[in-house]
C-alpha cells in the first residue's frame, strides 16, 4: 500500500520531471532549460483513499506517489489502471520591455486555478503568469527565444511568439521587464478514453 505523503504541487512537478526523464533518457541535456511543451503520461496501480495518494507508473517502468490532499475534488472517480496525464505548456512571452539598468531583479507570480467539473475524473488547470525584471543574457531572434537571469540567480530561456516584440531591440546584458504565461494540465482518464486520444 502507499506510504509517503507528500504534498500536490510538488508531487505533480517530481512526477513530471521522473516520468519524463525515464521517457526521454536518451536526449542530452541542454545546459538552460528551454520552456517548451512536454506531455507525460503514467498508469494508476495503487490508491489509497484514506490520504488521497495515488502510484503512478511511467512508460520505462518508473513509479511516483502522489498525494491530492483536499485540493482534489472526485478522488473517488479514480480507478486502477487510469491514466494519469501531465501536460505544461510552453512559457510564452506576453510583455518584454527594457527598463533602467539599475533596476532591481524581481518576480511576482499570480496563479489562476480551474478544476474539472463534479461527478467527473479528477482534472485541474494552472494558469501561471510571472512578471520578472531580469538580466538579459542570450537573445536569439531567429528561433524566437530570450535568457534571463531571475532574481535567484536562475537562468530561464522563454519563447516571444508575438510579432510585437521587436528581439532586435532587445541587447545582452541589459535590464528588462518581462511577462510571461505558462499552463500547466493534469488529468486522469480512463485507459479506453485516454487510447482514443
Amino acid at each position: 500500500m502507499i506510504r509517503r505523503p507528500s504534498s500536490l504541487p510538488a508531487a505533480v512537478f517530481a512526477a513530471a520531471v521522473l516520468i519524463a526523464t525515464s521517457a526521454y533518457a536518451q536526449r542530452p541535456q541542454a545546459p538552460v532549460g528551454v520552456a517548451e511543451e512536454a506531455v507525460v503520461s503514467g498508469k494508476i496501480i495503487d490508491i489509497d483513499p484514506n490520504t488521497k495518494a495515488v502510484l503512478v507508473q511511467g512508460p520505462r517502468g518508473n513509479v511516483v506517489e502522489l498525494v491530492g490532499g483536499d485540493e482534489v475534488k472526485n478522488f473517488g472517480q479514480i480507478r486502477k489502471g487510469d491514466i494519469l496525464t501531465i501536460a505544461r505548456g510552453a512559457a510564452l512571452v506576453a510583455s518584454l520591455e527594457p527598463v533602467d539598468s539599475k533596476a532591481t531583479a524581481l518576480a511576482e507570480t499570480v496563479d489562476r486555478t480551474s478544476r474539472a467539473a463534479e461527478g467527473s475524473k479528477p482534472g485541474i488547470m494552472r494558469e501561471i503568469t510571472t512578471t520578472v525584471t531580469a538580466e538579459i543574457t542570450k537573445v536569439d531572434p531567429a528561433k524566437h527565444l530570450v535568457t534571463f537571469r531571475g532574481p535567484r540567480e536562475t537562468l530561464r530561456t522563454v519563447k516571444v511568439e508575438d510579432p510585437a516584440i521587436d528581439l532586435s531591440k532587445i541587447q545582452r546584458g541589459q535590464m528588462a521587464k518581462i511577462v510571461y504565461r505558462e499552463v500547466v494540465a493534469i488529468t486522469v482518464r480512463a485507459p479506453a478514453a485516454s487510447a482514443a486520444n
